[in-house]
């Protein structure tokens, strides 16, 4: 009879205790496809006319690691790492820290922007989760804004990439440690 109690304490306890953790992190191995990036409009380079390609590669892409987990409040959480993408002259270039906070909208939706003054640039990268699942899928849309009389490579700039990704079979692992330096 004891041993009946007992299971059925445990049980009850990890069913509240999986219930109230939501799901762990998921990590992905993504692919980004980048091609679009190497035939820009001629807006997108101070000269108003886009370079001809002396050396060209096809066929390739990038490939990244990121963590997607649930946060509070019906909000996600996305590690993707620094941004960094040449449009022609423009530069997206985030430092984005830890992680990008999704908005609330149908498909989970990660923004993140950053301001430059002197001239006046904005920066921004949105990434966009079409699937989610045992596949990743989506977009990331860069758009460079500059605005001042001198000093802008070029105006505006945007383009748009696809990715795709598979999750990983993964352990997250925490690192305690009790030293003086941390």
């Amino acid at each position: 009879m004891m041993l009946r109690s007992t299971l059925c304490a445990v049980a009850a306890m990890m069913t509240v205790g999986l219930m109230g953790c939501g799901e762990q992190p998921k990590y992905y191995r993504v692919s980004i496809d980048r091609s679009n990036l190497s035939s820009m409009p001629g807006s997108c380079y101070s000269s108003g006319t886009a370079p001809t390609p002396n050396d060209r590669t096809t066929n390739t892409v990038d490939v990244e690691q990121w963590v997607l987990w649930d946060g509070v409040e019906d909000q996600k959480y996305l590690a993707v790492g620094d941004v960094t993408y040449a449009l022609g002259d423009a530069l997206v270039d985030i430092d984005v820290g830890d992680a990008i906070v999704s908005t609330k909208a149908d498909k989970p939706t990660f923004t993140a922007e950053r301001t430059r003054t002197g001239p006046n640039r904005v920066s921004r990268a949105t990434y966009t989760l079409d699937k989610v699942g045992e596949t990743l899928q989506g977009t990331i849309a860069l758009s460079y804004e500059c605005t001042g009389s001198t000093g802008c490579p070029v105006a505006n700039c945007s383009a748009s990439l696809n990715f795709v990704g598979r999750r990983l079979t993964a352990e997250p692992m925490v690192v305690v440690s009790n030293d003086s330096e941390n």
